[in-house]
């Protein structure tokens, strides 16, 4: 494991700052966010004056918010937003009057919900993905055994298992992500030893990792994301020196460092996304200043930029999307007026490249043609002496397989612009790759996708 110091330079940049509910209750606690394949903002949040579950929705400009659970009791805490291929969204929560893990969704205009898991108190810091067959899947906090735990919907009903039942106190700060054979990833805090932990699923077995063994508090508010080469990236806060940090795996080794080195206390509820290069953009709050900062890694060096620095106390409770043009997303707590923000910015495209060409993994005999493809079937084909090609996969920008294609006998496949359910994917960058007989992946360049 290695540790390096970036240095980072503090620039500006034009965000465009609107407020996703108006209401005159105490809202915008514990706001997730998701961007849909128009480019419009979706939230979920906490309404702690009513105890309920909030959504809100960004369409032609105009916010409208509703409920997505009204209840008696007092739920919507930790709150986690997630799309399906239709648009729906799907959302975990905690239902803090029975201690419990609840799910909400919305389809056909009505919202239903659900419990999840209710034995003991478990269900903090929640944290939603949808796999490939539409199913909802779950990362959590069990407080009672002090364990990390996952849950997935199949079939209509809920099974939960224990990700990390170590005796440590592990499980807080959860952030899952599916990678590209759709196997569960989960950061989160290891609170016995001061660890931000990785753990995965495959084979039916967790294997958990540390990912920064520094002799510090690390690893509050972790954030996952994994790239299209499945290599893991992780935000997460320094408690000690009250610093942003990020780490990431590549060949196994994790390096992490210093991204906001700030005399102030800076890098709580952080948010990381990666742009069509794998990139990280990191979304987080500095609680000196009452505001909400983002970084990005562009030539090697970290830049920080305020997005909200208004006299008010905002940036609480962030959440961080970076949708399929480059354009990074913010939903967020204002906690003077205690009302739910958001914010966006201009699109980045200084990260959006090609996988080098000359890379262990890479092949320059990898091709797609039409590329950019506006609605036309795309040809991919290997053409690599001595090497044939079984398979053909579609990733998202996030590393998240979208189809796998048989190869011909002669290496060749033709890619309609579908998923593996039939459904066109989303307009923007994806990744191909293909498998060769012997088993060996060739990662190629991006396919872009206009519609």
């Amino acid at each position: 494991m290695a540790c390096c110091l970036s240095s980072p330079a503090r620039a500006t940049a034009p965000f465009t700052i609107q407020t996703a509910d108006v209401t005159a209750s105490f809202t915008g606690q514990y706001t997730s966010i998701a961007v849909d394949a128009q480019g419009d903002a979706r939230i979920s949040y906490y309404d702690e004056s009513g105890g309920n579950l909030k959504y809100a929705f960004r369409s032609g400009g105009v916010w409208t918010a509703e409920f997505a659970e009204l209840s008696a009791g007092d739920v919507g805490l930790f709150t986690s937003l997630a799309l399906d291929a239709q648009g729906d969204p799907h959302i975990s929560y905690y239902d803090a009057g029975n201690g419990n893990l609840r799910y909400a969704h919305k389809s056909g205009g009505v919202w239903s919900s659900e419990p999840v898991d209710t034995p003991g108190d478990v269900g903090y810091d929640t944290s939603i993905e949808i796999d490939g067959g539409g199913n909802p899947c779950i990362s959590y906090y069990d407080a009672s055994n002090g364990n990390l735990k996952f849950a997935r919907k199949s079939g209509g009903v809920w099974t939960a298992e224990t990700a990390d039942g170590s005796a440590d106190d592990v499980g807080l700060y959860t952030s899952l992500e599916l990678d590209s054979q759709g196997n569960p990833c989960i950061s989160y805090y290891d609170a016995t030893n001061g660890h931000p932990m990785f753990t995965r699923k495959s084979g039916g077995t967790w294997t958990r990792q540390i990912v920064d063994n520094s002799a510090d508090d690390t690893g509050l508010y972790t954030s996952l994301a994994i790239d299209y080469l499945d290599n893991p990236h992780v935000s997460y806060y320094d408690a000690t020196h009250g610093d942003l940090k990020y780490a990431k795996r590549s060949a196994g080794v994790w390096s992490f460092q210093t991204v906001d080195p700030s005399a102030n206390d800076v890098g709580l509820d952080t948010g990381i996304g990666l742009d069509g290069a794998g990139k990280p953009r990191i979304s987080y709050y500095d609680n000196t200043a009452d505001n909400l900062l983002y970084a990005r890694l562009v030539l090697g060096a970290w830049q920080l930029l305020p997005v909200d620095n208004s006299l008010n106390n905002v940036g609480g409770y962030s959440s961080l999307a970076i949708d399929a043009s480059g354009v990074p997303h913010f939903s967020y707590h204002e906690g003077t007026t205690h009302h739910t923000m958001y914010a966006f910015g201009p699109a980045e495209v200084v990260g959006v490249v090609d996988p080098p060409a000359n890379g262990p993994h890479t092949s320059a005999g990898l091709s797609a043609f039409p590329n950019p493809s506006r609605g036309e079937a795309v040809r991919i084909r290997l053409a690599e002496p001595g090497r044939r090609a079984v398979a053909f996969e579609i990733l998202d920008v996030r590393g998240r397989r979208e189809r796998r294609l048989a190869a011909s006998a002669s290496s060749e496949v033709t890619w309609d612009g579908r998923d593996e359910r039939g459904l066109p994917v989303r307009p923007g960058i994806h990744f191909l790759r293909a498998i060769l007989d012997d088993g060996a992946v060739r990662q190629g360049r991006r396919i872009v996708v206009v519609r």
